[in-house]
Order: structure tokens, then C-alpha cells, then sequence
């Protein structure tokens, strides 16, 4: 069976832990092939990804499914990375995504996608050290998701009425142990003021997307603690962030844990101007960048039975 699972953008502003948007700009593909067997027994295979079933967020995401079923497999796991690594792009949450939607399917357990997102963000221990939901549930489900409560994981959707597509500003630059270390930068104590500046901030941006009102979706997408805390990760993205607005971009935030940066954009926007001065501000920052322009993608998705 293969299956295939989209890139997303977890955050969004002040939405730390919580929002995580799938997007068509990258993808991972899962090969799995599984036989009976007396004892559970996973292999991987893949160019660039650990070869370790503990050490691998998709293979780690399904021994936790299978172990949990008890199920007896030789099981081999082919991992076709399609989203760059450590960008902030959700590439360990959509091949552990894809791992345990292939062996749903495959195994014919009936799981619903939320109940799958319970096993696909334990992936995220093996990269990151700590189990999150946000990026796995938008690469499951498909389109913007609020993750309600983690444990056990509670999922919705939330309704987009805003036509918009996102500018991803990517540079190239390699973090070591980045999204540990990221998280490690979050503070722990934060005052009440910046609390209530941030509730508002996602309420503003929910509200938006729900209503369809891209300057709740604009006030929305801004944020006074993670971002704040993290800037030293991404020094050039307070001023794409000002030339993005200058040129009546949406918004923009940064994308999971950085460096790339999510620039929402919509026929109001001068898309040329915002693409090439922010592409300038790396180079001036002394970072080569990238981008890609993306769509709200679907969720993970059978590509191919055999």
C-alpha cells in the first residue's frame, strides 16, 4: 500500500500547540508492506531518514499502533520524504501521519483520523523528544485544525471561508536538534498581559477564518510570546513580516518552529513585491532562501493498493 501525507504549518501566530494548517506545498510518501508473522517485526528503508524504528517519527508512530492492537506482522516501512526536514514544515508529523493511516488501512482496524492522531504524534518523540498533535492532526485530517485537549487527543476542524494561498518563505539553513531546541527557548512564566493580547489574537484569527474577514484574520496572525521568545532562530522575520504588510499581504507568522516563514496572500496582495523583497531580506541577512507558493490541502490519502 502506499499513502501519501501533506506538509503543514502548525502555530500561526499565537496559536502555539494548538493550530496547525495542511498545505499542498510538500509531500511524504509511505511504502508499507506487511505478512503475518508470530512476532511483530518492522523494518525501515528510506534515503535520509534514521533507519531505527525508535528513531524514526513513522516507524516509532507505528510500533506504538501495532503494539497498542497487538498485532503480529513482519512489516516493512519504505519512508519517500517529500518535506524537507527542520524547516518548521511538519515533516516528522506527516510521515508518522501516513504511517499509521497506511496501517489502519492496511490492518483494517477502523480508526477514525482523531483516534489515529493519538498514535502519530508519539512520532514526534522520536524526532522532537516530546509527543505533540498540531502538525500530525493537519496531516491526517486536512485543512485547519484546533487541537483541543491532547491527551487524550481531541481534534476539529474549523471552517475556512477566507480565499487565501500561502507564500512559504524557506531558507536554507540546518539547526541541529531544532524543534527540541525551539521548545526549549519557549518561556515558562509569562505575564497576564501578554496571556490576554494572545487570547485575543487567536480569537481574532479564528474568528476570521470562520467568518471569512481577512483583517480579524491579519490582527490574528501576530503573536507576543513564542514568536518573541524565538526570534533570535529567524532574525530576518520581523521585517518580511513589514514588507508583507506593506504590500497588503493577510498575514504572516512563522511556520511551526521555523525558519521558514507563512506569508497568507490574496488577490489584494502585490504577490511579486512581497515574494521578491522578502527573498532580498534573507540574502540580506546572509540566508539563501527559497519559496513555494501553496494551497489548504486534504489529509493523508491511499495512493495506491496492491
Amino acid at each position: 500500500m502506499i499513502v501519501k501525507a501533506f506538509s503543514s504549518s502548525a502555530n500561526l501566530g499565537a496559536g502555539y500547540d494548538i493550530l496547525a494548517l495542511a498545505h499542498d506545498a510538500f509531500e511524504d510518501t509511505i511504502e508499507i508492506y506487511a505478512q503475518n508473522s508470530s512476532e511483530l517485526d518492522i523494518k525501515v528503508e528510506g534515503n535520509g531518514v534514521p533507519l531505527s524504528v525508535e528513531k524514526n517519527s513513522a516507524s516509532f508512530a507505528l510500533l506504538e499502533l501495532l503494539r497498542s492492537y497487538d498485532i503480529k506482522a513482519k512489516v516493512r516501512l519504505k519512508i519517500i520524504k517529500g518535506i524537507p526536514a527542520g524547516l518548521g514544515l511538519g515533516s516528522s508529523g506527516a510521515s508518522a501521519a501516513a504511517a499509521v493511516y497506511a496501517a489502519n488501512e492496511i490492518f483494517k482496524l477502523g480508526l477514525s483520523r482523531q483516534e489515529l492522531a493519538n498514535f502519530a504524534m508519539k512520532g514526534e518523540i522520536a524526532s522532537s523528544g516530546s509527543p505533540h498533535p498540531d502538525n500530525v492532526a493537519a496531516s491526517l485530517v486536512g485543512g485547519l485544525v484546533s487541537v483541543l485537549n491532547s491527551n487524550p487527543v481531541k481534534i476539529e476542524q474549523v471552517p475556512l471561508n477566507l480565499e487565501f494561498q500561502i507564500i512559504l518563505i524557506i531558507p536554507f539553513v540546518r539547526i541541529e536538534a531544532k524543534t527540541k531546541k525551539a521548545r526549549e527557548m519557549v518561556p515558562k512564566q509569562i505575564d497576564t498581559s501578554k496571556y490576554v493580547t494572545n487570547a485575543r489574537y487567536l480569537s481574532s484569527l479564528l474568528l476570521g477564518f470562520i467568518k471569512g474577514d481577512r483583517e480579524l484574520v491579519r490582527l490574528g496572525l501576530n503573536d507576543e510570546i513564542i514568536e518573541k521568545a524565538r526570534e533570535p532562530l529567524f532574525p530576518y522575520y520581523p521585517k518580511i513580516k513589514e514588507i508583507s504588510l506593506l504590500y497588503n499581504a493577510i498575514g504572516a507568522c512563522v511556520s511551526g518552529a521555523g525558519p521558514t516563514i507563512a506569508i497568507f496572500v490574496d488577490s489584494k496582495s502585490v504577490k511579486n513585491k512581497i515574494l521578491g523583497e522578502s527573498l532580498n531580506v534573507c540574502k540580506a541577512y546572509g540566508y539563501e532562501c527559497t519559496y513555494k507558493i501553496a494551497k489548504v490541502s486534504g489529509g493523508a490519502w491511499v495512493e495506491r493498493r496492491d
